[in-house]
């Protein structure tokens, strides 16, 4: 089966939607990783679901929340001491994403959807990290991820491809306003870009866990943030806000267990109450938002809709007060978490199949899955055991290749064919 895949670099997990160009239809498949990895001897790289669970045995190298060190000349510091660029951290995981997304299947484009404020550098940075992955050999390529959420909005006719359209996108650590327009036949012009860190889904889990948090202080023995008790209750009712947070969208009122060691307290939060928890970063949210358009009307272009992204996008608040202070209508997709992926696919597919099909070739990646998965390696030392997945070459091809910053140099020598005479 030949497929496209779309990733999403976001600031919480990186997320995957994979799309068959044999099977029309919806997403064949889609997952979500957190920015976790782990390292160890005989084991290869680890993340998502598999590295948490290794973490508890101590052995390896743990590195946690790389995705925004793309391009830092400052390596991420492992928990045994090593250290790793925030690139080939950010690309090993985006491999192994395509790994088990395809499967066996033929991947015949990746579109990668980065954030907004990325520059040349940074894309090319992970565009050489990939080649040492099993992302090499798959055709890749970047979009800003306002515009994948823009190309997923069109595609899915909530709007039309000549709209210009502010895109606020709700992350874990903060919120990114862009301004996107479009033509008659294409969409994508990111024009401007602003961010601030007061509207995110983690200051508000922590807001509300602050306020479950006051309302047992009194069935708290210890309150002190070096106690290892209390330490781990606070992470317990964060994970319990988030949830609750999330029932919210949905219900009037929710309610949040506190576990202690002698009890369990259950604390009835409604919406109204969340809601005055908010407001204030939400108004945050809409300054930037405000500072986007009025950035728009001095250059003459008209904001015609509003979009929303994010897990964070579907807070009836939000779109409450921003309807009540724009007469841009406002879209907040079905699945707003997922909306970039899919644009990033949707772009993926779109140029596979502007692409003249040719039969498979020995030169084509076979995504497969190996027996273990591999780390970022440099070319001259191949790794023991399963070698990774490499392009097919003739017999007698030597390749060298030479990485230094943003900057790849490859060099092929291919033996000549010595001509028969006679």
């Amino acid at each position: 089966m030949r497929c496209c895949i779309g990733v999403e670099l976001g600031g919480h997990s990186i997320g995957a939607v994979m799309t068959s160009l044999d099977t029309p239809g919806p997403p064949a498949a889609r997952m979500s990783v957190p920015p976790v990895l782990v390292t160890a001897p005989g084991m290869g790289t680890l993340m998502g679901a598999q590295a948490e669970q290794f973490i508890a045995s101590g052995v390896g190298a743990v590195f946690r929340d790389f995705c925004g060190r793309v391009g830092d000349p400052v390596p991420v510091i492992g928990s045994d001491g090593s250290a790793r660029l925030g690139a080939d951290l950010v690309a090993m995981t985006v491999g192994g994403l395509l790994r088990r997304c395809a499967g066996g299947s033929d991947v015949t484009q990746l579109v990668i959807a980065h954030p907004g404020g990325w520059g040349p550098y940074e894309t090319s940075v992970l565009h050489s990290a990939l080649t040492c992955t099993e992302a090499e050999g798959v055709p890749t390529s970047m979009v800003s991820i306002p515009v994948a959420a823009v190309t997923a909005a069109v595609a899915a006719g909530e709007m039309s491809c000549s709209e210009a359209v502010v895109v606020a996108d709700i992350g874990a650590h903060g919120t990114d306003v862009s301004l996107v327009t479009g033509a008659q036949n294409h969409v994508g012009q990111l024009e401007a870009t602003s961010r601030t860190g007061d509207l995110s889904s983690v200051g508000l889990d922590h807001a509300l866990a602050r306020h479950v948090l006051e309302q047992v202080r009194g069935h708290l023995t210890h309150s002190d943030g070096a106690d290892t008790a209390y330490r781990a209750t606070v992470r317990d009712v964060v994970t319990a806000c988030r949830r609750a947070r999330q029932d919210l969208i949905r219900h009037t009122s929710a309610v949040v267990d506190v576990c202690l060691p002698a009890q369990r307290v259950p604390v009835r939060i409604v919406r109204a109450e969340f809601e005055a928890l908010a407001r204030e970063a939400i108004n945050a949210g809409l300054s930037t938002i405000a500072h986007v358009i009025r950035q728009a009307h001095e250059n003459g272009i008209e904001v015609s809709a509003i979009m929303l992204t994010g897990e964070v996008a579907q807070t009836p608040l939000l779109a409450e007060l921003i309807s009540a202070q724009w007469s841009s209508r406002v879209i907040i997709p079905s699945s707003p978490e997922w909306v970039v992926a899919s644009g990033a696919a949707h772009i993926a597919e779109r140029r596979a199949r502007s692409c003249t099909i040719a039969p498979a070739s020995p030169a084509r990646m076979d995504v497969s899955i190996p027996q273990q998965p591999h780390s970022v390696r440099s070319r001259a030392i191949p790794p023991p055991g399963n070698p990774s997945i490499r392009h097919a070459r003739p017999t007698g091809e030597r390749k060298w290749t030479l990485r230094w910053g943003g900057v790849q140099v490859t060099a092929a020598l291919v033996p000549r064919a010595v001509p028969r005479h006679g």
